[in-house]
Parts: C-alpha cells; sequence; structure tokens
C-alpha cells in the first residue's frame, strides 16, 4: 500500500486521541468548578415525573419542606392563577438542619434548643388563603433573652347548682390572666406559668370559685448524658362543696394554698436510663365561714409532705424505654392531733412499672401500673392499700386534631373520726380539632370514682364531668372564647349534686 494512503489511515485515531484528552481536560474543569461553587441541589426524578407538568406555581411542596408535613394538599378544583413566587433562596427547617449538621457543633454537650423565632415571622397556610395558625398566635415580648407572652380576659357567666332539693343560681363576672415566660438560650432552659381566675356576683347567690397557679423550671444540661430540673411551684383553689373533707352548710368553703418544690437528675449508661427525684409539698388551709357568718379554723389540716424517688429505665428503642420506680414519703401535720383527737401523720410507700412512648409528635407519654399504701402513726386509723393506675398520652392522629388521655390514683386524708382516708381514680380525656385556621373547638369528659377506708364508714361516691368550648381568633392579638361545662356527683348514701355553668369571655393577647 503506498505511503500516503498508510498516512491518511493514522490520521483518524490521531484525531480520536487528541478529542479524548481535550474532553478529560474539560471534565474536570467543569468538576473543580462545581466543588468551588455549590449548585442547587437535584430535584428528585421520581417526584418530578409524579408532578403535573407546567405547574410552576404550587408551593406544596415548599410548604411539606418548613412544616414537616408530606401529605399532598387537598386539590381545591380550580387553576392556579398566582403569580410564581420569586426564586430568591427560602432557609427552611429542613436547609436549616443540613447547614447544622455539615458545620460544626458549637454545643460541647450535644443538645441545642430551638430559637423562638422572630416576632414578624410569618408562613403560608396550605392553599396559600388564609392564614395558618402562627399567625394567629401572638408573638409574644422578647424581652433580653427572654420570650413573654401575657394575655388578660374579661367575661360574664352563669352558674346553677342543686344539692338535697335545694337550687342556687348565680350570675359572675370572670377576670383572667395569664404569662408564659420561656428563656431564648443555646443551652439550659428556664419556663414559667401563672394563671389566675378571679370572680364577683352580679346577681344571685352562691360561691365564688377564684383560683391562682404558678409553677417554674429550670432545665440544667449538666454534660451530654445527664439532665437535671429544679422545680418550684403555688396554688391557690377553694374546696369543692362536693368534697368529702367540706364543710355542710358552709357558705365559703376553706381555701387550699400549695407550696412546692423538687429537683431531679437523670442519667444515661448506655442503654439504661436512672432517675432520682425529690418533692416537698406544703398545704395551708384558711378558715371556712359558716351560715352564721362565723369563722371555722383549718389549720389542724395544715400538713407537710416529702417524697424520694427512684426510677429505672431501659431503652429498647428511641420510641420505647420501659421502667420500674419506686418512692417513700412521709406527711407531718402541724398538730400533732386534728380536732378528733387523732394523729394523720403517715408513711408512704409505691412502686410501679411502665412504658414511656415518643413517637414524635404522633404519640407521646407514659403509662404505669403499681401499688400504693399508706401507714398512719396512730393505730386507730386502719392502713389504706390501692392498686394504682397513672398515665397521660398525648395523641395526634390527624394534622390539627389533639387528643389528651389521663389516668390518676391518688390517696386523700380523711377528717371525719375513724376514718382513714379514701383512694380515688380518675380518667379523662381531652380532645382539641381545629375547625379552620382561627376557630378551635374542644371537647372534654372525665369520671371518677372514690371509695373509703375502712368500708362502710363512709360513703363511696362516683364523679361524672363533661365541657364543650369554641374559640374564636379575632386577631392576633384578640380571641373570643365560650366553654360550658356539666358535673353531676353521685354519692351512694346521701343527696346527690349537679350543677352546670356557662362562660363567654373575650381575651386580649400579646
Amino acid at each position: 500500500m503506498p505511503t500516503e494512503n498508510r498516512t491518511k489511515l493514522r490520521l483518524p485515531a490521531l484525531t480520536r486521541g487528541l478529542l479524548a484528552g481535550a474532553a478529560t481536560f474539560f471534565v474536570a474543569t467543569v468538576a473543580q468548578a462545581q466543588t468551588a461553587t455549590p449548585l442547587p441541589a437535584p430535584q428528585d426524578a421520581a417526584s418530578n415525573a409524579a408532578a403535573p407538568a407546567g405547574d410552576f406555581g404550587n408551593t406544596s411542596s415548599t410548604f411539606a419542606l418548613r412544616t414537616g408535613d408530606t401529605g399532598a394538599p387537598a386539590d381545591d378544583g380550580a387553576a392556579d392563577t398566582s403569580t410564581p413566587a420569586p426564586t430568591t433562596p427560602v432557609r427552611t427547617a429542613a436547609t436549616a438542619t443540613t447547614t447544622a449538621a455539615a458545620s460544626p457543633d458549637p454545643d460541647m454537650f450535644g443538645r441545642m434548643n430551638f430559637r423562638e423565632p422572630a416576632d414578624n415571622t410569618r408562613t403560608g397556610s396550605i392553599d396559600n388563603l388564609r392564614p395558618r395558625r402562627e399567625d394567629i398566635d401572638a408573638p409574644g415580648i422578647r424581652v433580653g433573652t427572654f420570650i413573654i407572652r401575657p394575655s388578660v380576659g374579661e367575661g360574664i357567666g352563669v352558674e346553677s347548682t342543686s344539692y338535697g332539693g335545694t337550687t342556687t343560681t348565680r350570675s359572675f363576672l370572670q377576670t383572667t390572666g395569664k404569662a408564659d415566660i420561656i428563656s431564648d438560650w443555646s443551652l439550659h432552659q428556664l419556663s414559667i406559668s401563672a394563671a389566675g381566675v378571679w370572680q364577683t356576683n352580679i346577681g344571685g347567690s352562691g360561691e365564688t370559685k377564684p383560683t391562682a397557679n404558678v409553677d417554674a423550671k429550670l432545665r440544667l444540661d449538666v454534660d451530654r448524658l445527664t439532665i437535671a430540673n429544679l422545680t418550684a411551684g403555688y396554688s391557690f383553689v377553694r374546696e369543692s362543696s362536693t368534697d368529702p373533707n367540706s364543710i355542710v352548710g358552709a357558705t365559703t368553703q376553706s381555701g387550699v394554698h400549695t407550696f412546692k418544690g423538687g429537683a431531679d437528675i437523670t442519667r444515661e449508661f448506655g442503654d439504661f436510663r436512672g432517675t432520682v427525684a425529690g418533692t416537698v409539698t406544703r398545704n395551708v388551709y384558711t378558715a371556712a365561714t359558716l351560715a352564721d357568718g362565723s369563722l371555722m379554723s383549718m389549720s389542724d389540716r395544715n400538713q407537710t409532705t416529702a417524697e424520694g424517688r427512684l426510677r429505672l429505665g431501659y431503652q429498647v428503642s428511641p420510641a420505647l424505654i420501659p421502667f420500674v420506680e419506686a418512692s417513700i414519703g412521709r406527711a407531718i401535720s402541724d398538730q400533732t392531733l386534728d380536732r378528733n383527737g387523732y394523729n394523720r401523720n403517715a408513711n408512704t410507700y409505691a412502686a410501679k412499672a411502665g412504658v414511656q412512648l415518643d413517637f414524635t409528635e404522633k404519640l407521646r407519654g407514659e403509662v404505669a401500673a403499681g401499688y400504693k399504701q399508706v401507714r398512719y402513726f396512730d393505730a386507730r386509723l386502719s392502713k389504706i392499700d390501692a392498686f394504682t393506675v397513672d398515665g397521660k398520652v398525648d395523641w395526634s392522629p390527624i394534622r390539627g386534631t389533639d387528643v389528651n388521655f389521663t389516668l390518676i390514683t391518688g390517696i386523700d386524708p380523711s377528717t371525719t373520726a375513724g376514718v382513714s382516708g379514701s383512694t380515688y381514680y380518675t380518667i379523662s380525656t381531652a380532645v382539641s380539632q381545629q375547625m379552620i385556621d382561627n376557630l378551635v373547638g374542644t371537647l372534654g369528659g372525665a369520671t371518677t370514682f372514690r371509695h373509703f377506708a375502712p368500708t362502710g364508714v363512709a360513703s363511696d361516691q362516683t364523679e361524672w364531668a363533661a365541657t364543650a368550648g369554641l374559640t374564636w381568633s379575632l386577631s392576633r392579638y384578640l380571641e373570643l372564647a365560650g366553654t360550658v361545662a356539666w358535673n353531676y356527683t353521685d354519692v351512694k348514701t346521701g343527696p346527690d349534686t349537679r350543677s352546670w355553668s356557662a362562660i363567654a369571655e373575650l381575651r386580649v393577647k400579646r
């Protein structure tokens, strides 16, 4: 073959080699440029294939990233004619988490509190037409590193009570105040909650029902595996006329001041979790007002109770922690003998086993069963033994619906001669439903069975209660609330008590 022909045959191979080298150099250059300047994350091909073509105005994916709701929004049945949102990057919860994971963690203890949002932070609703609940809730007031959310309400109500064939009805004005304070720290947390109710009768007759409550909790993040809590609180409530220790015929029952404080520390040991806790509670009773206007002292009921508690749990999974718990306590009265000559000082012993649940916001709480015993110093008072069932579970089956279940077992001392006290079992449930963004409805029900020891000395009783309410948010700072309630106390060998009430209230919040 001629030499010129052989040369022509080699040229295509040389050309291909040059082109391959140029392509390799170009790819390396592009890869280096992408490393220096990050590009937007590619979209999921499956999601793009499932999305309708040309639907650039649909913001549901952005909403899902922000709220964590992966469910598809309801079809409004109309074409989307809104202007496409600008392409300026929006910092969402998902991107914030990714950024935090990529950057060095400044928290040496392995936990970080979520920062409170700015006062004017707003997000869209599902259909981008109505405001979301976050836009309706008051943003609070920032004072240094604390967020304060106060509210004041003024309402009018009516109440009717029937007891032993006699019915009393009253109308009243009710003033309520509430304030929640929470720290906005990266480490540790202080929260304070205060609420109070004051009533003034404007018609009819009947006993007013003032209440007050203050609770404070300081969480200390000792290290990555240890958390300590310090708690303190105060409450005031008027003793109900259906209470077994109330004074029959009194126009104003005794008021109960309760002071409490406590501390606990929880430590993780691998899959095990141990808790040591202690609490002190003091009850102070005010005098009751009798029908003739005289006062009856209740100082013999003043009492201080101290209790220690140990708990050991095993983490089967982050959502499931079985545990066992034991506690011991002592109740000491200010006066050694009560008005009937009995020594009501007592020792308390309790043990229970249960499980903690934590399936994120869908299901949280704990349920336990056990045994409790109260032994009085006075040999004439028999001990009280009780099988206990306690628990509290918060369940959110769907967005906008919250269900709460509560089980309580308790032992109350008695003021009746020869009666040690009573064991009561309470089961209650409450349902909250967000009907629309600015309207929330609530339903609640509870029943309490009370048994006295020894059997036959005092009459057992069963209490029933039901409530229903609506809260309409007129704006971020103003809401209208209405509540109706019904109560019935069935006494086995005595007169029953029935009552109902209705209250309408206007609240200002910040």
